[in-house]
Formats: C-alpha cells, structure tokens, sequence
C-alpha cells in the first residue's frame, strides 16, 4: 500500500493503516524530538503526543503531501511548547542517537581510530548544541532527517531559496563552532 492510500484509510479512520502509519513514523518522530529536547524520556513523550494529534486531526491529513514533512511540524511544535514550559537549555547532544556501532566499524582499525571518531562526533555535537535554534533546526531538517530543500521549505514556510541560503550560513557557523571545540 502506497503512503497516499495509507493517508487515505488513516483519514477514513482505519486503525489498522494508523498503526501502520505509526511503525512506519514512530523512528522518525522519535529521533525528531530528541534533536531538540535531548532528552530520551521527553522525546518519546513528545513523540507519542505527536501521533494522537494525529489520529486528532487526521482529516487535515492531505495525501498529495509528504506526511514527514507534517509530522515534523506537529513534533517541532510540540518541541517548542515542552522547551519554553521547562525553559531547559540546549545540552550537549554526543548521545542524540542510540550507539549505531559507527565507531566500531571501521575495518581495522584500532583503538585510537575509534576514540577519534568518537571525540569528531561529540564535537559535531557540541557544535550543534552551540547554534542558534534556527542554525541547529535546518541542520537537522536537511543533514539529520534527511528532507529535501522543498520539503524544508514548506516545514519551515519560507522560499527554497532561503533554504539553500540559512543552511550554507548555518553549516559554516557549525563548522567554527567544531573547530573551537577542536582546539579546546
């Protein structure tokens, strides 16, 4: 079944499409609202929160549409709401992800190797965690989830442009962000 028929049985009210829907999502809403809360317990909260709303609104789902590109904004919002009610501060993300083992396939290589790939990703991390919200949110739309410059564009509601524009300036901000960490 194609996501737009899914959509279409999900706005139908078919459980078994919304659970499948659900499988299908649930990684991605998960890994969604850790990038911005840092925190597992509040991710899967928020992430949980995000599919009733939903099943809520699944009338407003329209098929034509990406259905990512919607989760993302119910989850960024719900992001928004959790970090301005705890006004928690950015942490640091080394442990954003659960261990994907990245380290310890590198073929061959030998201890040192690993603790250097290891402290690169805590950097990029720190890095991330010193952006600005906006810098670290399109950092995370286009090199984290993976959306498309027209996907981010209709997410964020700007111009495709401007999308190309505040990644490259928001990339090079995380790039100095990195080398200082580098140097510390």
């Amino acid at each position: 079944m194609s996501e737009t028929e899914l959509i279409e049985q999900v706005r139908a009210g078919n459980y078994q499409a919304f659970e499948r829907l659900v499988k299908q999502y649930h990684t991605a809403a998960f890994r969604i609202a850790l990038s911005f809360t840092g925190n597992r317990d509040i991710a899967m909260d928020l992430s949980q929160e995000a599919f009733i709303r939903v099943f809520r609104h699944r009338g407003e789902l329209d098929p034509r549409r990406p259905f990512g590109a919607w989760l993302y904004r119910i989850v960024r919002n719900l992001a928004f709401n959790d970090l301005k009610r705890r006004r928690n501060r950015w942490r640091v993300f080394s442990d954003l992800f659960p261990e994907s083992g990245a380290e310890d396939a590198l073929p061959e290589s030998g201890e040192a190797d690993r603790e250097e790939a290891r402290e690169a990703k805590e950097q990029i991390w720190q890095g991330l965690a010193a952006l600005k919200t906006g810098d670290r949110e399109i950092i995370i739309l286009k090199d984290i989830e993976g959306f498309r410059y027209q996907e981010i564009a209709e997410i964020l509601d700007i111009p495709a442009g401007s999308v190309m524009s505040r990644l490259y300036h928001a990339r090079k901000r995380l790039a100095v962000h990195v080398k200082r960490a580098a140097l510390l």
